[in-house]
C-alpha cells in the first residue's frame, strides 16, 4: 500500500508538474540583475523585459540585487523555486567567480540552467577628459611612465572590463592600480570627477559621455572597429595582435527547472532579440544581439570560464 501511495504521489506531481509547463507563463516572472541600476546589465534587461513580456504575455519585474560580485544576485536565484519564474540576466562575472573564490559555496554549471545568451558588447578604454594622452602611442607611453602610478576602474573585481585592462596592461608590460566600483555608475562618476585615469566601458554608459566631450575614448577592446566610432582604433590594430574581447550577457534559472519551460523561455527570448525593434535598439545602444540555443550558451560559458580565469591565475588578482 505504502507503495501504490508512493507511486501515485510520484504521478501526481509529475502530471503536476507537466501541466505547469505547459500553462508557463501564468503570472509574472522576477528577473534579477546583479548590479545597480544605470549599467550596461540593467540596460540590456530593461529593453529585452519590456518586449519579452509582450512575447510571453506576462509582466516582467527586474529586481536589482546588486553586490558580491553577483553573488548576491545568484543566491537569491538558488534560493528560488525551480520554476522558471525567477531568472537572473548577469554577465561575464558570474564565469570569473570560480577563480576568484576558490571557496565559493555554489557551481555555477552544476547548480544553474542555461538559458539563452542575450548580448556581446564591446568595450571601450575612455579617459578623463584631462589626461594627457591624445591618441594610442601616447597611451601606451603613459602607462609605462605612470606604473602603478596609474588608475583605472571597474564595475568590479574580476568583471570584464577589469579583465581586459588586466590583458591589456600584460601586453604593455605594466601594473596599473585598479580601483574597482559597486557597479558601471558609481565608476563612471568617478571617472568623469578625475578621481581615476581610464575605464574599460560599455558603449551604452559611454556614449552620452562622449558625446558632450566630458570624457575621451582611446581604444576599443574588440578586433573590428566600430561602426559607429570609425575613427577609434583596436588594440589588435595598435601593436598587439589578436586581442579580442568583450563583455557578455545571458539569462540563468536555478537548476532544475521544468525542461518544456526552459524551452518555452529560450525560445521566447530568441523570438524577442529578433525583433527588428530590440534589435535596433540594443544596437543603438553599442550592444550586439546574440541570440541561441541552452546548449550553445552553456559551452560558450564554459569557454569564457576557462580563458577569464586563466587571465586571473596569470595575473594574479586577488579579492581585496
Amino acid at each position: 500500500m505504502r507503495y501504490i501511495t508512493a507511486v501515485f504521489a510520484l504521478l501526481s506531481c509529475l502530471v503536476t508538474a507537466g501541466a505547469m509547463a505547459r500553462d508557463y507563463p501564468a503570472h509574472p516572472i522576477r528577473w534579477l540583475v546583479p548590479y545597480p541600476p544605470g549599467g550596461g546589465a540593467d540596460n540590456v534587461a530593461r529593453v529585452v523585459t519590456q518586449r519579452l513580456s509582450r512575447t510571453l504575455g506576462q509582466p516582467i519585474v527586474v529586481d536589482n540585487r546588486p553586490g558580491g560580485n553577483t553573488i548576491i544576485g545568484t543566491q537569491a536565484l538558488l534560493s528560488a523555486a525551480r520554476d522558471g519564474y525567477t531568472v537572473m540576466n548577469t554577465a561575464e562575472q558570474i564565469a570569473v567567480n570560480a577563480a576568484l573564490y576558490p571557496g565559493l559555496k555554489y557551481s555555477a554549471q552544476r547548480d544553474l540552467d542555461f538559458v539563452a545568451l542575450l548580448v556581446r558588447t564591446p568595450l571601450l578604454l575612455l579617459a578623463r577628459r584631462d589626461l594627457p594622452v591624445s591618441d594610442v602611442a601616447g597611451l601606451f607611453a603613459y602607462m609605462k611612465e605612470r606604473g602603478d602610478r596609474l588608475t583605472y576602474g571597474s564595475w568590479g573585481q574580476g568583471g570584464m572590463n577589469h579583465l581586459t585592462m588586466e590583458a591589456l596592461a600584460a601586453r604593455v608590460g605594466v601594473h596599473p592600480t585598479h580601483v574597482p566600483f559597486p557597479g558601471a555608475a558609481p565608476a563612471m562618476r568617478d571617472l568623469l570627477g578625475g578621481q581615476i585615469d581610464l575605464y574599460f566601458s560599455d558603449p551604452a554608459t559611454a556614449l552620452p559621455h562622449l558625446r558632450t566631450g566630458k570624457l575621451k575614448v582611446l581604444l576599443v577592446s574588440t578586433r573590428e572597429r566600430l561602426p559607429y566610432l570609425p575613427d577609434v582604433p583596436t588594440v589588435h590594430e595598435s601593436g598587439y595582435p589578436g586581442f579580442d574581447m568583450y563583455s557578455w550577457q545571458g539569462v540563468l534559472a536555478p537548476k532544475g527547472i521544468p525542461p518544456r519551460v526552459l524551452k518555452t523561455l529560450a525560445a521566447a527570448i530568441r523570438e524577442t532579440l529578433q525583433q527588428p525593434e530590440v534589435d535596433k535598439e540594443l544596437r543603438e545602444r553599442g550592444f550586439i544581439p546574440d541570440p541561441g540555443t541552452p546548449e550553445q550558451f552553456r559551452a560558450f560559458f564554459l569557454r569564457s570560464q576557462a580563458e577569464l580565469g586563466d587571465i586571473v591565475r596569470r595575473r594574479n588578482i586577488r579579492i581585496q
